[in-house]
């Protein structure tokens, strides 16, 4: 982390950030006043330390829709399923309260292999720049797994749901641009009285109107949430790099209302759940979205720091492939269009995200559309995966589970207990020990054991969704707070 220069909430979330601070290399503690009133020049680098392992799977979880277009005037509920990999029953309940005329309270059990889905009222979607109290609150007496669904019609998306454990306080958005409708990121507050700091990107013609007052790039954006709070905020231009900073941990949805990614045809509703800043890592393999012959993948590399440097390195349909990109500033982002036969090894000197973008379907047998997709860092492969996939608007998708695996351990990937086909392709990731590929797989629930990633794809006419099914949340990336 890097606090902006005269960070407008300092003072608060310094001292809502704990007051101890654990430095690696001197093997010490070194406590901080509470408040500083003498000018000085600090900066302590420090590493959250917790005993327990940090995943997707949780307790508790807190979620959100941020708007999607409705066609034809048939507007679909958006969706929450609910999973786990227990195989005791596990008791769920789902609740919200903010939305006038539309209280929610449900409560259902859950086991290894079922799936329950919750259905909500259309007024749970978020609308315009404003602050409302939209979120569904999720709690559990065991571990579940939680995807959110939303859906219009040829306009679907879904997120991997993160627990409140393993939320952040610093958080880089991202879209993409050009947009064909807006730009949006949402903020779901998990506590009340939370300070909140956001630092619009420096883009020219960028504004966001907020109660009545007009903030332009660069500016800064101070609310307060409380729990169940929601925030969203969009904008007709790029919000990739915008800056959350926070008092206390929430959680930050990101994408676009709908648009086109490349060819300029269909559409699609993009929005993914994102990681924390403490959460970036280093290393990431990829694999292009199953057979999208010729058409290719986007990518976006957003940098948590000044001056980092990525490599990438793949191998492509066969043939070497090299690019190497540099990212002056923190938040700063590269859009790079790779081939749709590129697996790669990606490794940056500081922590960074990285999203891959399925582009528009480009015509007749070509069925896709745009969906966009975390990258997982390899210091964030798990080992159990529980995942199910959701609807298409007008029937089923055509699913694909893309996985990334240790060469010397393929016998051990298994998907519902079962080993992969004998004739199933592996692809080498340069500079690694590992392969990639991708295979098809039934509508319904899965679970795959293994310890390395995996991402489901889906795709129908106009229509198409992707996310990672489960990954672990450790503080890998380190934090430097200056003073």
């Amino acid at each position: 982390m890097r606090w902006p220069d005269k960070h407008p909430n300092f003072d608060e979330i310094l001292k809502n950030s704990g007051n101890a601070i654990s430095h690696r290399t001197l093997n010490c503690v070194i406590h901080l006043p509470l408040q500083i009133k003498c000018k000085v020049s600090l900066c302590f680098h420090y590493v959250y330390i917790f005993s327990a392992v940090l995943d997707n799977k949780g307790k508790e979880f807190l979620v959100a829709f941020i708007e999607n277009e409705v066609i034809h005037g048939n507007d679909i509920n958006p969706e929450i399923y609910i999973t786990t990999s227990k195989k005791k029953i596990v008791h769920v309940n789902v609740s919200a309260s903010g939305v006038p005329n539309s209280q929610l309270y449900k409560t259902f059990s859950v086991i290894h292999g079922q799936t329950q889905l919750v259905k909500l009222n259309t007024s749970f979607r978020l609308h315009n720049t404003e602050l409302t109290k939209k979120a569904v609150l999720i709690q559990a007496d065991d571990e579940i797994v939680v995807y959110a669904v939303n859906k219009e019609e040829k306009s679907d998306a879904v997120y991997l749901a993160l627990p409140i454990d393993a939320l952040g306080k610093e958080y880089y958005t991202v879209s993409y641009y050009p947009a064909t409708h807006y730009c949006l990121f949402a903020i779901i507050g998990v506590y009340d009285e939370t300070n909140v700091s956001i630092h619009l990107p420096q883009i020219h013609h960028l504004s966001v109107t907020l109660n009545g007052h007009t903030y332009h790039g660069s500016q800064w954006i101070n609310v307060t949430l409380d729990r169940l709070s929601t925030l969203e905020v969009r904008s007709k231009h790029d919000l990739t790099g915008s800056h959350i900073v926070s008092s206390k941990p929430v959680g930050v949805l990101s994408g676009n209302k709908k648009t086109v990614v490349g060819h300029r045809s269909t559409h699609d509703h993009l929005v993914e759940m994102l990681l924390p800043l403490s959460s970036w890592g280093n290393n990431f393999a990829t694999v292009p979205i199953p057979e999208r012959h010729g058409i290719g993948d986007i990518f976006r590399f957003i940098a948590s720091e000044d001056n980092t440097h990525i490599h990438v390195s793949g191998i492509n349909s066969g043939k070497p492939f090299q690019d190497h990109i540099k990212l002056d500033k923190a938040g700063h982002y590269v859009q790079k269009h790779y081939s749709s036969g590129l697996y790669s090894h990606i490794v940056a000197d500081k922590a960074i995200s990285v999203f891959q973008f399925s582009l528009t379907q480009k015509g007749h047998g070509d069925y896709a559309d745009p969906s966009m997709i975390t990258v997982i860092p390899i210091e964030q492969y798990a080992f159990e995966y529980t995942f199910t996939t959701p609807e298409y608007s007008h029937g089923n998708y055509s699913n694909y589970f893309m996985f990334i695996i240790d060469s010397s351990q393929t016998n051990g990937l298994r998907i519902d207990n079962r080993s992969l086909a004998g004739d199933q392709v592996y692809h080498k990731i340069p500079e690694t020990h590992l392969v990639g590929g991708y295979m098809k797989i039934s509508v319904g629930t899965h679970t795959v054991i293994h310890t390395d990633p995996t991402t489901v794809f889906g795709k129908a006419n106009a229509e198409s969704y992707g996310f990672p099914v489960g990954l672990l949340l450790k503080p890998i990336n380190t934090v430097s707070i200056c003073i």
